[in-house]
This record gives structure tokens, sequence and C-alpha cells, in this order.
């Protein structure tokens, strides 16, 4: 008898302690009858950590850090290159990461960041000369990757600026036109933009280009169309590349900004690098002078 009275005496209490009305509330969610027996059948160590997770008492495990450097090549830099490394690093998480969000949403490149960008002096890493810092292709490489750990835009304009524009003048341009525009495109005071690619053909160098080029005494005469030019909108040079009616050849151009029959315009609504600012390029015997040629 004196069992049953302490059954009877352990329910009330339990009863006490049970808030009816969100009892009730629960069992219109849930089988109440399924949840005691499933509950019941656990062992007190499945208790215990059911009852950890419900109480939120668990420890929250920290994620590691990014790292994408999976063979640790930034380990083989020199100090020197080691310290521009984590200064770009540095500029792309204080710099970037807080406003690069609210700039891909409204598809605006952030144009304040460039004189920031620009004392960095890492633009034209590999080249040697012309104010360039004549550094390694693996430091090139590793810059590449920690800017586009944060922002993949900012990564392409730098890529478009550094590599695409400045290379090819570095590689196939005169000493006049390497003296004319690696030393302020390496300090940002110009801007460069790199266009190859047509709306037909994609970047089809090989034997696809539509875009044509005419000589006419000492001026070509360029026509066609070029798409998705990263820079171009604002850029103060843009390097066309087109086919030679003369020779079937492709030659590149130096396509100052302002140029007659050369009308850049914004590429809107993309869903992908929507910071860079692309362009739809048409040109309309457009003369360029072949001192500019490269």
């Amino acid at each position: 008898m004196s069992s049953v009275f302490s059954k009877i005496r352990q329910a009330y209490h339990l009863f006490k302690e049970i808030d009816m009305e969100a009892l009730e509330k629960l069992s219109k969610k849930v089988d109440l009858p399924a949840v005691m027996k499933n509950v019941s059948a656990l062992d007190d160590k499945q208790l215990t950590g059911l009852m950890k997770m419900l109480s939120g008492n668990t420890r929250r495990r920290e994620l590691p850090p990014v790292d994408a450097d999976f063979y640790h090549l930034s380990h083989t830099l020199s100090d020197e290159e080691r310290a521009i490394q984590l200064k770009v690093r540095t500029f792309m998480e204080t710099e970037v990461q807080p406003i690069v969000n609210d700039h891909w949403l409204k598809a605006e490149f952030p144009f304040e960041l460039i004189p920031k960008l620009a004392a960095l002096n890492v633009c034209g890493t590999t080249y040697k000369g012309y104010g360039c810092p004549g550094r390694s292709h693996l430091l090139e490489g590793i810059l590449a990757m920690e800017m586009a750990r944060i922002d993949v835009s900012i990564a392409t304009f730098f890529g478009v600026q550094s590599g695409l524009a400045m290379g090819s003048i570095y590689l196939l341009g005169s000493e006049e036109q390497k003296n004319e525009w690696l030393p302020k495109m390496q300090q940002m005071k110009l801007i460069g933009a790199f266009g190859l690619t047509e709306p037909e053909v994609g970047s089809a160098v090989a034997g696809g280009l539509t875009v044509t080029a005419r000589r006419t005494g000492d001026k070509w005469i360029l026509n066609g169309q070029k798409k998705w030019i990263g820079n171009a909108t604002f850029a103060d040079v843009t390097i066309i590349w087109a086919r030679d009616i003369a020779d079937d050849q492709v030659k590149g151009f130096l396509v100052r900004k302002g140029t007659a029959g050369f009308l850049p315009e914004k590429i809107h609504d993309k869903m992908a690098l929507r910071i860079v600012q692309n362009a739809l390029i048409t040109l309309t015997d457009c003369e360029v002078a072949e001192a500019d040629r490269l």
C-alpha cells in the first residue's frame, strides 16, 4: 500500500511541475505517447546528450580558418614576399570585406579603393622596369589567391589591370608604348581593359574573331563588337584584338578612352562578378594610329 501512495505522491509533484497549457499545445504538434515511448527507451548516456542539446549547453565548435594553400606554397616565399602577402591579406580583410557586399548588391565598383590598392605597390608584380616590382610569379599567384579569397570581383579587376592589360603592353609593346603606359598603370593612375571576347564567338582568337582592322595610311580602322570586357566602362586604354583583313592575322591595338567610334556600354543585370564593370563595346569606323598598334 505504501508503494501506491508513494507513486501517487510522485505523480502529484510531477503534475505540479508540468505546464498543462504547454503540454496541450505540444500534444497538437506531436504524438505524445510515441514520444514518451521512444524517450523512455533511451539509455542514460543518450538521455544526457538529449538534455544537453535541448538546453543549448552544447559547446560550440569554432571552424578552422580558411586556408586554400593546400601545398603550403606561401611557405616557400622569401620573408620580404611573405610580408607583402600578409599586407595584401590585411588590406582585403579591412578595406574590401566591410564594403564589398553593398557594392555587389548595387553592381557598382568601389572606385575609392583604387588609390589604396595602388599604395600596396603590387601592380605589375612580375614585370621588370617601368616602375614595376619585378618579383616572382609564385608571389603573383598567391596575391591573386589572397584577393579572390575575399572577393573575386576585385581579384578580376586587378587581374585585368596588372595581368592582361599591362602584360600585353609589356610583352608586345614598343619602348615608346611601354614608357607611356606602364609606369602610370603600375601606379593605377591609368586603368586598362582587355578586349578579346566577342558576342558570337567568345575568345576565339585562333580562328574566329569577327572584329576587323583595315589599314589606311598611318591609321587603322576597326569595326565590330566586343563583349564582357571588364573595366572597359571607365578604362583609359582598352586593348582591342582584331583580325587584319589584309593578311588574316590578329593584331592588338591600344584604343584610348574617348576615341571616336569607340562605344563601351555597361552590361546590366549580371548574376556573377557584379562589381566588375563589364561592357559591350561597339567599334564603328574607329580610327587608331599606327603608333598605337602593338
